[in-house]
């Protein structure tokens, strides 16, 4: 069949009309439309599938974030659940340590007896009454009724440590009370003890005033005290 001038005009319109529909569809994938909706393609695409990918990567970086930042805060509480631990083991060991002190008149008990052996000589004994450990320094400070000076120390009786007594526990001095050579000899009626500081300088605590083993004691300028023992024989050995 020969066309017809007028169905190659209607063949020709169709397929302008399909070329027509499917830029229009093109334009609308790919582009975007203005007021009058022309399509122009040199518009960026709007957002969309893009912009969701690139905000994931951010959510999972913010998931990190707080996954390190919870990492830290237990790092940190782990820190200092340690460190109160250890201060905590610090403060139980201060308060389990052994609290020692000077021994002093108020703490203690002291006698005095006559040394069978030897000779002329006085042992003093303070044991530690109360419930505290407590040192016995130099040697003690005697006074012989109102004697103006404390009586001399024997220099080489000086121990290689102090005297600790446990609760209960004794210390010793001995006193040589006079010698055939002395001098100055009056008979002494009562006994003064101070207990001596542990600077060297002067006493500690109030005096104690232990009774003598008989109502008096021969004193004379030979008279002098031991420094502190843990036995009594080492106290009369001078």
């Amino acid at each position: 069949m020969t066309a017809t001038p007028r169905s190659r005009r209607l063949r020709t319109l169709a397929a302008a009309l399909v070329t027509t529909a499917a830029l229009s569809l093109t334009a609308c994938q790919t582009g975007t439309a203005d007021a009058t909706g022309v399509v122009d393609s040199t518009q960026p695409p709007a957002p969309g599938t893009e912009s969701a990918e690139k905000q994931s990567p951010a959510t999972g970086t913010d998931s990190d974030t707080s996954g390190a930042s919870n990492d830290s805060k237990d790092s940190g509480s782990s820190v200092n659940s340690g460190s109160s631990g250890k201060e905590a083991t610090q403060v139980a060991d201060r308060k389990t340590a052994k609290k020692t002190t000077s021994c002093t008149a108020k703490g203690t008990k002291v006698t005095v007896t006559d040394a069978p052996r030897p000779i002329n000589h006085l042992l003093i004994k303070a044991t530690n009454t109360s419930d505290t450990t407590c040192h016995l320094y130099y040697a003690p400070y005697l006074r012989f009724d109102q004697a103006q000076s404390a009586v001399p120390f024997i220099e080489e009786s000086k121990p290689q440590a102090v005297v600790t007594l446990e609760p209960g526990e004794s210390g010793y001095a001995g006193v040589l009370t006079s010698t055939p050579d002395g001098s100055h000899p009056y008979d002494a009626t009562s006994l003064t003890l101070y207990y001596a500081a542990r600077s060297g300088q002067g006493s500690t605590g109030a005096p104690s005033h232990p009774a003598l083993p008989f109502d008096s004691v021969r004193i004379d300028s030979s008279n002098a005290v031991t420094y502190w023992q843990t036995s009594a024989a080492d106290a009369l050995m001078w």
